[in-house]
């Protein structure tokens, strides 16, 4: 890479205009001019330099000139705006055969333009470097406007190729400033361009050099300008919020006035807290997935379980209680990275995230590299298991069904339905294919699937029966096992069965007793108390339950009992903490490893788990237990 020295001096150089900026000056031929020898040649030449001047030059207007006047002075001229009119349409090699046929050239303005082509050329052949060799010497040669502007861009172009980025960006703030007032609006977005094919450190050690040394760094106010513009793009579209307050602290001047149209995102980035090392008491964050609709009731209930298990609003009024922050998921690894570095900037120890397979792979992949303890609703893939920060909570969909299925064959059912509520929970049911057991699944049906007809089943119980199922596999949330109940049960009104038929329920779909038809066997998976059965308090068996039901006036569900258990979990791991803030980086580490040892080491009473804490693995452990009834058919 060229020296700094070495940089301010081809600025100079390339402003100024003049040859003498970096070398010793040394006695050189007269340049020649390449001139049309007759008035008409000359006429319809200074159409072409016109054209070319404004950046509008046809190819055909120079082939033509060139045919209509073979022997003129000004043909080699012609020959470079057509060697650069070819190579601009992609035809290199036709190119390369025009600047070949015009041999030696006197030196002038018309060998530097023909210098510029082949470097050009040796570029879009992939030699940057010896483009880039052959191009220095002229630097404060080329005078003229439009060739020089042409130089200046080919002279950046090849810099960035030949990975000379410091260089380049010397280049592309000579171009800006040595183009007039009136053309600089067209020049900056081509340079705008170019700096967008730079790398980010580039672009960073340049803008704080400008910052810190002003004029004296050789950058002119617009370059400024152009990077912080393109710094403040990257920041938004990585939601780097510490790129974007570094960024913004410095420019010296608002957000808006430092990110140009990014301006607007880029001060609510820098004003977030993303990407903060802060501690702040006993906090816990959640992830709530409210842009998915389907995700929408369990969240619900995930939160009534972590408020029920942290004892809030009431601990939250004492001093030592814990603290419950949220924010919302995205949809994406990088609205998810955006979200949980809120939470960890908000103070957050032990973030509570992963409803579904997707979005716990994304949450655990952020937990492991940052070093924030992630509890995991949801089980994550395999290849995505956790090593060092994050915990699974969650069930793996494909023990439930393996069980269930097993459950199914058992009781003599060889044909069930499928019912899923999501691509996961097929890809689960698909695991059974090449299992030594008699049961075969029909084609799944999504638990959202609309109703075809009023007054008809909205599953397609009828077809199902026709198929030979005997057995139905629900594995989605309980309203969608209610709906396949219902369904299942109203048909029986109609159809007369030598054995009553059976449903299997997963831990998620789990009902009240008093909510399964008549003369349907159900299945259940069990875990801990899910699923409770009772409909009422006075039905609980479980004081803690009952409790929980007096107060909140719902049964818990699945994902209830999973906010209750890391809300627990998270509770009795946060205790050792002080109450204060501190966002003193040793002290942060400190007690981020103190909660992930307390994670490991808590041992609380769960509701999804007979275990009361987590195992090998960071995995809780989980044995599941199948229940089974049938109400009475009177």
């Amino acid at each position: 890479m060229a020296s700094r020295s070495t940089l301010l001096c081809l600025v100079g150089a390339l402003v100024l205009g003049t040859g003498l900026a970096c070398s010793r000056s040394a006695k050189k031929a007269e340049p020649v001019a390449s001139l049309s020898t007759s008035p008409r040649a000359a006429a319809e030449f200074a159409q072409l330099r016109e054209a070319w001047d404004a950046r509008t030059l046809d190819r055909q207007a120079a082939a033509d000139f060139i045919a209509r006047h073979p022997r003129d002075g000004a043909v080699p001229l012609a020959k470079i705006y057509l060697a650069f009119a070819m190579m601009d349409s992609g035809q290199l090699v036709h190119a390369d055969g025009v600047l070949g046929a015009l041999g030696d050239l006197p030196p002038g303005a018309t060998r530097d333009l023909a210098t510029v082509a082949r470097a050009r050329s040796l570029r879009l052949h992939g030699a940057p470097q010896s483009a880039l060799d052959s191009l220095r010497p002229l630097v404060g040669k080329v005078i003229d406007d439009a060739d020089r502007e042409v130089f200046l861009e080919e002279l950046a172009l090849s810099a960035i190729a030949a990975h000379t980025d410091y260089e380049a960006l010397a280049y592309l703030d000579a171009w800006l400033r040595g183009v007039g007032e009136d053309d600089k609006e067209r020049v900056k977005p081509k340079i705008g361009q170019i700096l967008d094919t730079l790398p980010r450190p580039v672009l960073e050690q340049t803008y704080q050099t400008m910052r810190a040394r002003g004029v004296a760094s050789g950058y002119g106010p617009d370059t400024q300008k152009l990077v912080a513009e393109r710094l403040a793009r990257i920041a938004v579209q990585t939601n780097d919020a510490a790129l974007a307050r570094w960024l913004v602290e410095q420019s010296g001047v608002s957000a808006a006035q430092t990110g140009g149209d990014a301006g607007l995102e880029l001060g609510e980035l820098a004003a977030s807290r993303r990407g903060l090392a802060t501690v702040t008491g006993r906090t816990v964050g959640l992830l709530l997935p409210t842009r998915d609709r389907e995700l929408r009731d369990e969240a619900a209930d995930v939160v009534r379980g972590m408020s029920w298990a942290l004892d809030l609003p009431r601990m939250a009024a004492r001093e030592a209680g814990a603290r419950l922050i949220t924010r919302d998921d995205g949809i994406d690894v990088a609205g998810t990275r955006a979200a949980m570095e809120e939470l960890a900037g908000e103070g957050a120890t032990i973030i509570v995230a992963g409803f579904d397979r997707a979005s716990a792979d994304r949450a655990v992949s952020w937990s492991e590299e940052s070093g924030v303890a992630v509890l995991l609703l949801a089980a994550p893939s395999t290849s995505k298991m956790p090593r060092n920060s994050a915990v699974v909570l969650g069930e793996r969909t494909e023990r439930e069904i393996a069980m269930l299925a097993d459950a199914l064959v058992r009781r003599g059912v060889e044909t069930a339905a499928l019912i899923a509520d999501a691509s996961d929970d097929e890809a689960a049911a698909g695991s059974l294919e090449g299992r030594d057991q008699r049961l075969t699944l029909l084609p799944p049906v999504r638990c959202d699937v609309p109703l075809a007809q009023a007054g008809k089943t909205r599953f397609p119980v009828d077809a199902w029966w026709r198929g030979g199922a005997r057995g139905w596999l629900v594995s989605g949330p309980s309203s969608c096992a209610r709906d396949l109940l219902h369904d299942v049960g109203a048909s029986l009104t109609t159809r007369r069965t030598s054995s009553p038929p059976t449903v299997a329920l997963t831990l998620e779909s789990g009902i009240p007793l008093n909510e399964a038809p008549r003369g349907v066997t159900v299945l259940s998976a069990s875990a801990g108390i899910v699923p409770v059965l009772a409909a009422t308090p006075e039905e609980a068996r479980d004081d803690e339950v009952r409790g929980f039901m007096e107060r909140f006036g719902v049964r818990p569900s699945y994902w209830t009992a999973l906010g209750h258990d890391a809300g627990a979990l998270a509770k009795a791991a946060l205790a050792p903490l002080p109450a204060d803030t501190t966002t003193d980086p040793k002290a942060v580490v400190e007690r981020r490893a103190l909660v992930q040892t307390g994670l490991l080491a808590t041992r609380v009473r769960l509701w999804t788990s007979d275990d009361r804490g987590i195992g090998e693995g960071r995995v809780l452990p989980r044995s599941l237990r199948l229940v089974t009834w049938e109400r009475d058919k009177k």
